[in-house]
């Protein structure tokens, strides 16, 4: 069977291998009903996918079943790659590998100076 073929709730069972539904959830910073919901079936927000993946050491493409797994890769190998192109992408296109996004209020702030210049 092909990865796409799977269900998303599949797939993270397989990704989760021995970890617990608690462990997840921990890992990645969510509830234990969102990680429950999603290997039921369910649905979760764009936030808690993003949390998943990365606490399983892969990208929401994986999750989704746009992209197979790298199995020949430990989870921190993975992890480790993941970083590595993520701090690519951010050189590429000009983003400073140690910049922090602004806060909620920053970003606000942002917003509203460039409407008025607009």
């Amino acid at each position: 069977m092909q990865w796409s073929e799977y269900s998303t709730a599949e797939r993270i069972k397989r990704l989760r291998g021995p970890m617990t539904q608690e462990q997840l959830a921990e890992a990645a910073n969510v509830s234990v009903g969102v990680v429950r919901k999603l290997e039921r079936g369910g649905t979760a927000s764009l936030p808690s996918l993003l949390s998943i993946a990365s606490a399983l050491g892969t990208d929401i493409a994986v999750l989704l079943g746009q992209q197979a797994p790298r199995r020949a890769m430990d989870r921190d190998e993975r992890a480790a790659l993941r970083a590595l192109s993520a701090a690519t992408h951010d050189a590429a296109i000009g983003i400073p590998t140690d910049t922090e996004p602004g806060t909620v209020d920053e970003l606000r702030g942002v917003v509203r100076r460039a409407d008025t210049a607009y």
